[in-house]
């Protein structure tokens, strides 16, 4: 099967490597995991703080739509999560495209606008703008995503997909403080909620993806999922830790799933 997670695109990764993590934050994976490539990484602010400085790696604060960086530099770029906060998108997805060498891989990963996840997390915003009267707040999902609109901004660039997976909401940005009082209760009535109906809320939130650079502007346009290259299947994200898994129990149903990168229970509804 292709890479298309984060973790496994970053293990893909031959030694010496040139990555760049474009809004890192405090570090889209663990570094640490991967010392021998030569890492990038940058944000326009750094909240809880920027990545650990490691002897391969360089931090810097910068906006996505103008990169002091060479062109045709890097093996592989990650986008995790990033696009639907930036106010200037096409000039942020020419700068993807143009520091990833030819050949080069770039990972995508963005909510879909449609989806429930992303639709609770725009209303939380506003309510905290609005109801709240935090009017200087800054509402922080400014584009929103659907999948034939996604791939014709990066194919009109010459970026070829490569994989692609279709993720359901883990709901981790509740881990913010502010919210993590209401994320078990929140989860634990949406699995309830599936288990009783079948109405599954979390299903589809977002899109992980990959591509190569090719230079060519053919290729599929979304509409017809089965066409589109390299399918992974994914059936639950971690609500603490926010990794993908594949969860496929037998009847009787279980109540709880563990998650095997963090060891915490997450609530189960029913298989994906």
């Amino acid at each position: 099967e292709p890479p298309v997670f984060l973790r496994e695109v970053i293990a893909a990764q031959a030694h010496g490597a040139r990555v760049l993590d474009a809004g890192c934050g405090p570090g889209s994976w663990p570094y640490s995991e991967r010392p021998d490539l030569t890492i990038t990484g940058f944000d326009i602010k750094f909240p809880p703080g920027p990545p650990k400085r490691e002897y391969t790696t360089r931090v810097f604060r910068g906006d996505l739509a103008r990169l002091p960086l060479p062109a045709e530099y890097f093996d592989l770029t990650v986008c995790h999560y990033v696009l639907e906060h930036v106010t200037e998108l096409r000039e942020c997805c020419d700068e993807l495209v143009r520091v990833t060498k030819h050949g080069g891989t770039l990972y995508l990963s963005v909510p879909r606008a449609a989806a429930f996840d992303d639709r609770l997390y725009r209303f939380a915003g506003y309510f905290a703008k609005y109801a709240l009267l935090k009017f200087k707040k800054r509402i922080e999902h400014q584009q929103r995503f659907d999948l034939v609109g996604l791939l014709e901004l990066f194919r009109r660039r010459g970026m070829t997909l490569t994989a692609h997976a279709f993720v359901p909401a883990g709901f981790s940005w509740m881990n913010d403080p502010r919210t993590k009082p209401l994320q078990g209760a929140f989860t634990d009535t949406l699995c309830a909620i599936h288990r009783a109906t079948g109405l599954d809320l979390a299903a589809d939130a977002n899109f992980v993806l990959t591509f190569v650079k090719t230079g060519r502007t053919d290729g599929p346009d979304g509409r017809d999922r089965a066409a589109l290259p390299g399918h992974r299947r994914i059936t639950h994200v971690c609500r603490d830790c926010g990794e993908h898994s594949i969860v496929d129990p037998p009847a009787p149903w279980p109540t709880r799933w563990t998650c095997p990168w963090c060891g915490n229970p997450n609530p189960f509804g029913r298989p994906r």
